[in-house]
């Protein structure tokens, strides 16, 4: 089976953390004072995202980036 794009397995990274927090997707955008809307694009693979923004979901997961990337794959 072919791997999933980078942006896709990260996003799949992103959505499993933010669910193992048992946080919604509205609540985590805010807490990164970004839009719902954006914060989907990026779960679902939709969007790449820059390192910072990357970080700041790391932190608000309360992972290091390496470990976000490194579960995604990357």
């Amino acid at each position: 089976m072919k791997a999933p794009p980078p942006q896709q397995a990260l996003g799949t990274a992103i959505k499993e953390g933010r669910l193992a927090l048992g946080v919604s997707q509205e609540e985590f955008a805010a807490q990164l004072g970004m839009h719902r809307t954006q914060l989907g694009h990026i779960e679902q693979g939709k969007k790449d995202c820059r390192l910072s923004t990357i970080i700041r979901i790391a932190t608000a997961l309360d992972v290091p980036a390496s470990s976000l990337l490194t579960s995604a794959g990357l």
